[in-house]
């Protein structure tokens, strides 16, 4: 549900798309308490227009989903896995455009900053450089062994980084990925604080929002690393803190918010608007959008009672106000659970 209100990504993004590429039909219960049925088993429906895709995404606001169909696909019979290290972030990022630019079709290509390797560094492989600013997982899926490895290794070749591994058995494979997905629970072991977001960015100003992240950081004091999707363009900065510094962490959010919109982003690329980012809708979307989407909400929902204070800014998102909303992580009588990481 949760996915589906939020049209959830991940890792595999870059091959295999968001959640809504997936939904084909739901049955939705209206704020009246009408219960609508939309979509079904059919490939193609050309008969009106696409309600069915206004509910997914729209965070609960306008229905609650109670069914959903989904489309599925064969798993591949095979993976190729590599991680590939990079002097610099900006050669990361490069890196990525240009083996996308190569006609490359990966299933994932995933990013972590200097910062962030530093909290998984003893998950990455033995006399990996020690030094590199980032790092790249990629990797390849299929059901031709042997194409999809030699795919992966010309990939790796086109990235050009400062020191790669490549998995020659699934058991390494994982090993690789460990790196990545013990980041959110390294995030949940530390005894500081931390706020994880979630923005897009075209995928060739990769190495410049990760370069204001760590500008703004060195601004604030605060601790800000990075991992995200780098296939797609999706970045989760997240955000390390005292109880001292609590006061910095919703302007430090609210900057990163602003960087992305600045270089042609989104405020949120898979976790959604929420409270925290309601003020930020028009800055992204324009008025005429956003007045659209109040006239549909009206007309769904005309007490406001779905979901209510989310994604319009009917009064101003204050720390007192955001504390006081579930999932605003940086309260600290509350902290997230792993489902809720959504790195």
């Amino acid at each position: 549900g949760g996915n589906v209100a939020c049209n959830s990504g991940g890792m595999r993004c870059v091959k295999y798309g968001v959640t809504a590429d997936y939904v084909i039909g739901a049955t939705v219960v209206l704020a009246d308490g009408r219960v609508m049925r939309l979509g079904g088993k059919l490939r193609k429906r050309a008969s009106g227009y696409r309600l069915l895709q206004l509910f997914v995404g729209s965070e609960g606001t306008l229905g609650i989903i109670t069914e959903v169909i989904v489309k599925l696909v064969p798993l591949p019979r095979c993976r190729a896995t590599a991680m590939v290290g990079f002097a610099t972030v900006e050669e990361a990022g490069e890196a990525v455009s240009r083996a996308l630019a190569a006609g490359h079709f990966p299933t994932a290509i995933e990013i972590l900053d200097r910062g962030s390797l530093e909290l998984v560094r003893d998950k990455l492989p033995p006399g990996f450089e020690p030094t590199l600013e980032a790092v790249l997982i990629v990797e390849q899926d299929g059901n031709d062994e042997e194409f999809v490895r030699l795919d992966l290794m010309r990939m790796v070749e086109v990235l050009d980084g400062a020191d790669n591994r490549i998995a020659q058995s699934s058991l390494e494979r994982d090993k690789l990925w460990d790196a990545r997905r013990s980041y959110g629970k390294v995030l949940m072991a530390m005894p500081k604080n931390f706020f994880a977001e979630d923005v897009a960015v075209p995928i060739a100003e990769i190495p410049e929002m990760i370069r204001r992240v760590q500008e703004l950081a060195r601004q604030t004091g605060l601790r800000i690393v990075t991992v995200g999707h780098a296939g797609d363009g999706n970045l989760h900065p997240t955000i390390l803190f005292t109880d001292e510094q609590r006061h910095l962490v919703s302007h430090a959010a609210a900057q990163i918010f602003r960087d992305a919109l600045s270089l042609g982003g989104s405020v949120s690329a898979e976790h959604g608007l929420g409270a925290l980012k309601r003020d930020f809708a028009e800055r992204e979307h324009g008025p005429i959008a956003i007045e659209l989407m109040r006239k549909m909400k009206a007309v769904l929902d005309p007490d406001g009672i779905l979901n209510p204070h989310k994604i319009f800014p009917e009064q101003p998102a204050t720390d007192e106000f955001l504390n006081a909303m579930p999932g605003w992580m940086p309260n600290p009588n509350r902290r997230p659970r792993r489902a809720e990481l959504g790195l």
